[in-house]
């Protein structure tokens, strides 16, 4: 009999345009730093798997970032969400085995992402409070998946620290200097944002009489100043 395995789902992941994929265990998951302060909703006795799916955002193509009315908030996202319906619809019809798209308000038994890519070894938490990954530094998003069985982890990350020794071009980017007190302040990124929203960029519609539509372009200056990932050629996989 056919056996689902990581290596498996990452091959698939990638077919459908997945970047990388990394593999952390409920178990592991409930020990990490934001889920001992918000407790994992997910009831699964311990022995489930959450599979990350990271997709690159590469700085060329801004446009996978501007939130729009559309379900989905954005390109980047919607592309995503296919790919994360189309692998969980293979697993089930390879396997028999039911995989759950985990949301990602942790209220409605979502998971914080970042710690769960981390302990997957897909990156490391930056001093710019972003995961960076070897492959593209800042410039992915995420999405996971929960599986209702065990499987090998696949991090973390071992001798990767990108921050040691830079001299931190995102912390100075930052346009609200947000990291002046020395940790994230998380008010100084939002005030960005509401001005970013008070700015859209309209897109008027070649069709006479068509509404002109609106996206909005957020603050990426220290994710798009960080060196790391820049010479790095594409790279697909699971990791690490």
């Amino acid at each position: 009999m056919d056996r689902i395995t990581g290596q498996k789902i990452a091959k698939r992941a990638i077919m459908l345009g997945a970047s990388r994929i990394g593999i952390v265990s409920i178990a592991s998951l409930r020990e990490a730093p934001s889920h001992r302060v918000q407790p994992l909703s997910i009831e699964d006795g311990g022995e489930g798997t959450v599979v990350v799916l990271a997709l690159a955002h590469p700085p060329e193509q801004p446009e996978m970032d501007w939130w729009d009315n559309w379900q989905g908030g954005t390109p980047g996202n919607r592309r995503l969400v296919n790919i994360s319906r189309r692998l969980t619809k293979w697993i089930f019809k390879k396997y028999a085995l039911e995989a759950l798209e985990v949301p990602y308000q942790v209220e409605r038994s979502g998971v914080f992402l970042k710690d769960a890519a981390t302990l997957s070894g897909l990156g490391v938490v930056g001093r710019n409070n972003l995961l960076i990954t070897p492959q593209y530094g800042p410039r992915v998003r995420l999405r996971a998946l929960w599986l209702k069985v065990a499987l090998p982890g696949t991090g973390p990350l071992q001798g990767f620290d990108p921050c040691q020794g830079c001299d931190a071009p995102c912390l100075e980017a930052c346009p609200r200097k947000a990291f002046a007190s020395g940790t994230y302040q998380r008010e100084s990124c939002q005030e960005q944002m509401r001005a970013d929203e008070s700015s859209p960029i309209a897109l008027r519609s070649p069709v006479l009489g068509m509404a002109t539509k609106f996206k909005i372009a957020y603050c990426r200056l220290c994710e798009l100043s960080c060196p790391v990932g820049d010479a790095a050629p594409p790279q697909l996989g699971v990791s690490p």
